[in-house]
């Protein structure tokens, strides 16, 4: 790779760094709302959210940040960025919070909170329901290190599995397949969080020789190839909500299908193929820049991706998967080049959390920062050398 952009990685990963230890790997998140503001009204929450995550300045005070608890979204993109920077000492300690401090006291089996009370349209959850994707998360932190002891690694990671598969709980459609539940407090179908649910039982069943995971894990991913768009992509939500796509979450599934590729499910090969193929599509290049496509155009979407030209997701999303899943020297270095000159402010060390219709977003959200610093050690890690 360019040593030029090297060196911009390298610039981007010291202020990332810099920044989370600054603030011990602990600050709001973009969902974070004082708790205060809620209402017993569910759209007036939703309303309060809405303002809160779209304004481009931080309207909570300080001692509302400083007061803002820890959620398990902050410490799984944490993990994963220690984890692409071979940052055991910190992943360590980070596993130890999350093991004490962040588990659902709602749930039989392991799960984490969510930490902050969450109101969007899909849903609303409090800060003690449990939040499977950011579980399935952690798993994956155990799976691929070893931040406990293995008696603990493995009793976390068969208790997750038991959490999915008894609490959470799924559909089952047949022959089409298994679908994974979002959320406890929804039941419409998610596609992105079942792939991730179920490539995740999957690489845990093998790992620990436990074939009932391994098996429903199969029949998950039967459902994303089933549920797979002739184009090669995927809807955010099944009907009979609005079909959208965008760009992350469709990282998210290839990513998820590439992680269990080598195992025997039939057309997984094709549809990877497929879906990689449409993601590539999802980009622009403009000289030496290549900039993520916030959604498909084809479906307006009817919340805040409309806001949005970038969201930070799409852009770390796509660095990670041009780097580890399909490398491809040359978009990483022309999303860097795009991260580098409107994302990221050499003057102030500040990484901006997306880009809206009406300029950047100047709040500092640590979930940001995180998957930054993981997209950028995944890029060096694959093409410094080179």
């Amino acid at each position: 790779m360019n040593p030029a952009t090297i060196d911009k990685i390298n610039r981007m990963i010291e202020a990332a760094e810099r920044w989370l230890e600054a603030h011990d790997y602990h600050h709001i998140e973009c969902n974070y709302v004082p708790p205060r503001l809620f209402t017993r009204h569910r759209k007036l929450n939703m309303l309060i959210r809405t303002v809160f995550r779209l304004l481009p300045f931080n309207l909570r005070s300080k001692k509302d940040i400083a007061q803002s608890p820890y959620t398990p979204h902050e410490a799984v993109a944490s993990l994963a960025a220690c984890g692409a920077g071979g940052d055991a000492a910190t992943g360590t300690r980070l596993t130890r919070r999350v093991l004490e401090q962040l588990r659902s006291p709602l749930t039989g089996n392991f799960a984490l909170r969510q930490g902050i009370r969450i109101s969007i349209s899909l849903y609303e959850d409090f800060a003690d329901d449990p939040t499977p994707l950011n579980t399935v998360f952690f798993g994956n932190y155990l799976l691929d290190h070893a931040p406990a002891d293995d008696a603990t690694r493995r009793e976390v990671l068969v208790s997750i599995c038991r959490y999915l598969t008894q609490e959470l709980g799924y559909e089952d459609y047949g022959t089409e397949g298994v679908y994974f539940f979002y959320g406890h407090h929804l039941k419409d179908v998610i596609y992105n969080a079942s792939a991730i649910i179920s490539s995740f039982l999957i690489r845990t069943g093998t790992a620990l020789n436990l074939d009932e995971y391994v098996e429903l894990g199969r029949r998950g991913i039967r459902f994303i190839i089933n549920n797979q768009n002739p184009d090669g992509s995927w809807y955010y939500c099944a009907p009979p909500h609005r079909k959208a796509i965008d760009g992350f979450h469709q990282s998210y599934i290839l990513k998820a299908l590439i992680d269990v590729r080598d195992d025997a499910v039939d057309g997984l090969a094709e549809c990877i193929t497929k879906g990689a193929e449409f993601y590539r599509s999802q980009f622009t290049e403009t000289g030496a820049y290549l900039i993520p496509q916030r959604y498909d155009k084809r479906f307006n979407p009817g919340n805040t991706w409309m806001f949005q030209r970038l969201d930070g997701r799409d852009l770390s999303e796509a660095i990670s998967f041009y780097s580890m899943y399909l490398p491809d020297e040359e978009r990483v270095e022309k999303l860097v080049n795009y991260m580098h000159d409107r994302v990221f402010s050499p003057r102030s060390g500040k990484l901006a959390p997306e880009i809206f219709v009406y300029g950047k977003n100047h709040n500092e959200y640590i979930e940001f920062y995180a998957w930054y610093l993981h997209a950028l050690y995944c890029a060096r890690n694959t093409f410094a050398e080179k």
